[in-house]
């Protein structure tokens, strides 16, 4: 079963990585640990745009997928994909992704952020959303065929 709306939000508020994948122009996939915030129905991330892989690729049309999984056990986890949009420089959505990772060294990191002149926020709203718990026997369900696809 997937995640209840009330778990998804309390799963996505815990500050893990998302692994943030793409394609670039070659066709070939690229992932990438990167850090994220759940907001009213959408992932917010931060990159560069011409220094990172991740704001190259995003710029010239890709789309993206992302995976967020617990480390420990029994494992959850959440898959998204959709378009991703360049926000652009904001300094507000810049400081609510990274403080999410310890306020001391986003201060440090947001000083640096602003002064990159290629810096931006990115929005994922998800086209599709799956999610599971393998503490309630969801790794049973999946390999029985049954959907993890989680409601919007």
């Amino acid at each position: 079963m997937p995640l209840p709306p009330e778990e998804l939000e309390e799963f996505l508020a815990d500050p893990r990585m998302a692994h943030f994948a793409t394609v670039d122009a070659k066709g070939r996939p690229r992932v990438r640990p990167i850090w994220y915030l759940w907001r009213q129905g959408a992932f917010w991330f931060t990159t560069r745009l011409e220094a990172r892989h991740t704001g190259r690729d995003v710029t010239a049309g890709s789309t993206a997928s992302i995976s967020i999984a617990s480390e420990d056990r029994p494992h959850r986890a959440v898959i998204a994909r959709g378009e991703v949009d360049v926000v652009g420089k904001d300094e507000a959505l810049l400081w609510d992704i990274s403080s999410r990772y310890g306020e001391r060294a986003a201060r440090a990191w947001l000083a640096g952020a602003m002064k990159e002149p290629d810096r931006t926020v990115l929005r994922l709203v998800p086209r599709h959303l799956l999610s599971w718990d393998y503490g309630r026997g969801d790794s049973r369900r999946q390999n029985q065929g049954e959907s993890m696809r989680t409601a919007l």
